[in-house]
């Protein structure tokens, strides 16, 4: 969806304004502690500790308890189980070096990542050339100058945690008196022999950083705007797929929409990635249905519903779902229409409306036992960058805090049965 990238990029040019006025998020010891999941037996408890330095010294502790009992999507009783196998979009500006941060900075940075239970970092490293010459599809390489120093911290610090190398493209089609145009540029012979080679040297071959070769754990796509069932990008992805072994993590950004991908692409889609991330925001505005909190759990469960029986009928079924759950400021069009409103599209109301899903596949699943058993793989979040932030949104007009939603992340997703 153009229109989510470019508040991406909006978001993204308002923080890189933001270091001037400050210092950098991490430049303390955070004192950070958990107690272990395992063996709890009826209770858990664990504890975020993190110290951040704006204009002034801030310090936010947050414990959840799961008691032996207790109600509510974030309910305990006996073992805790954790959904885990969660994914984070991370700013590109932490791979680039547009913010610089020190070994200890790239650190604190990974282990909040383990404290919300993130197991696969899509970490942004830039936006495909679109060109007419030989560099079509390519990446510039300022985009992950600092990957291979963040991968070596990020494996020392927690090797469990995966390194997905994201790139973008948002000019997949051009308007033209208002019909969608299909851009020349993507996916013709350069952009996708460009685009495989990159992708076989982020993950088989490495980036050097200090005489190591560091290999990113896979490679994930955002391509929009989306066409519908779209042949060209299947083709693209294809070509791609033929670089990556089945060990690799081959993801990619997708549309909750029917109306864009129908159950039959997603099921080919499924055939060629691994992980499908389907993009559970921006729904809101130009008539859709999604106008409440009711109606955006809706959303929810029909569309985890939907690619889930895709997914179980491709011919991989152990393919991840990971649809992508909302965290940042209320966004505005040009005409006025609100397409995302927190107050609606959140964290709870995701979380809520993807029990409602996982609830309906357990019955599914009777008939169709290969659908996965949890339902979805795990669930993710974009904007990692203003997930953490302590306070009001210094860049929000609306002053959005978002201490409900990290709160909601752990009661309602991560500690949901």
């Amino acid at each position: 969806m153009i229109k989510r990238k470019s508040a991406m990029l909006f978001m993204l040019a308002a923080l890189f304004s933001s270091l001037f006025a400050w210092n950098a998020y991490g430049q303390e010891q955070t004192d950070a502690r958990t107690t272990s999941d395992a063996g709890q037996g009826g209770g858990v408890e664990w504890t975020v500790k993190r110290t951040e330095e704006l204009t002034w010294k801030r310090t936010e502790e947050i414990t959840y308890k799961a008691v032996d009992g207790s109600g509510g999507g974030g309910g305990g009783g006996g073992n805790m189980v954790w959904q885990t196998n969660n994914t984070a979009y991370l700013n590109s500006y932490w791979f680039s070096g547009v913010e610089p941060l020190t070994d200890a900075q790239m650190k604190e940075r990974v282990l909040e990542l383990q404290k919300y239970k993130i197991k696969y970092q899509l970490a942004d490293i830039g936006i495909l050339v679109d060109s007419g010459d030989a560099y079509n599809g390519t990446l510039p390489e300022n985009g992950y100058a600092e990957l291979g120093r963040w991968m070596k911290i990020s494996r020392e610090t927690d090797p469990a945690q995966k390194i997905i190398a994201t790139v973008n493209y948002g000019r997949r089609y051009f308007w033209v008196n208002g019909q969608r145009v299909s851009n020349p540029n993507f996916g013709n012979a350069v952009f996708n022999d460009n685009l495989r080679a990159f992708a076989d040297k982020i993950v088989n071959q490495g980036v050097l950083y200090e005489g190591q070769w560091y290999k990113a754990d896979g490679i994930q796509l955002d391509i929009e705007g989306f066409l519908p069932n779209d042949p060209v990008l299947k083709a693209t992805a294809q070509h791609v797929r033929t670089a990556l072994s089945e060990t690799a993590v081959y993801s990619i950004a997708s549309p909750a929409d029917p109306a864009v991908w129908s159950d039959a692409y997603v099921t080919e889609m499924a055939g060629i990635f691994n992980m499908l991330n389907p993009m559970m925001y921006d729904q809101m505005g130009w008539g859709s249905p999604v106008v409440s909190p009711e109606t955006y759990r809706q959303l929810w469960k029909s569309t985890i519903v939907r690619y889930a029986h895709a997914i179980a009928n491709s011919s991989r079924p152990s393919a991840m779902l990971n649809p992508t759950m909302p965290a940042y400021e209320k966004k505005v069009a040009e005409d006025g229409t609100v397409y995302h409103d927190p107050a609606v599209e959140n964290i709870l109301n995701a979380a809520i409306g993807l029990k409602m899903a996982r609830d309906q596949l357990a019955i599914d699943r009777k008939a169709d036992p290969r659908i996965a058993k949890n339902g979805v793989h795990g669930a993710g979040i974009f904007w990692w960058s203003t997930f953490i932030l302590i306070g009001p949104d210094p860049n929000d007009p609306y002053g959005h805090d978002y201490a409900p939603d990290r709160e909601w992340w752990m009661k309602e997703w991560v500690a949901q049965k």
